[in-house]
């Protein structure tokens, strides 16, 4: 990871990547727009794709800055921590009312 600072007075490191999220669909949009999204690596609704920050992405995120979600975050989530933050499948009876 590179020590990167925010700014040159400040003391916090800058993150390392864009974490974009497709929120609205990109029918009825132009084709530059919709280029724009599979360039993103976004092809699907509520889709996440993460991005190196640099000047290029953030072109075509402040492009497509209508229909996406960004968060700024330090790393990658690994499979395993993407899948220890959801919640267990199924469901669990909690009283019987008979």
């Amino acid at each position: 990871m590179l020590n990167r600072r925010l700014f040159s007075t400040s003391n916090r490191l800058a993150a390392d990547y864009y974490k974009v999220t497709l929120k609205r669909s990109t029918i009825g949009l132009s084709k530059d727009i919709r280029a724009t999204t599979r360039t993103l690596g976004l092809f699907r609704l509520h889709q996440t794709s993460y991005k190196p920050v640099n000047a290029s992405n953030a072109g075509l995120i402040l492009k497509v800055k209508e229909i996406v979600q960004v968060d700024l975050v330090n790393h990658i989530p690994t499979k395993e921590e993407l899948k220890a933050s959801k919640p267990p499948r199924g469901y669990t009876v909690v009283g019987n009312k008979l």
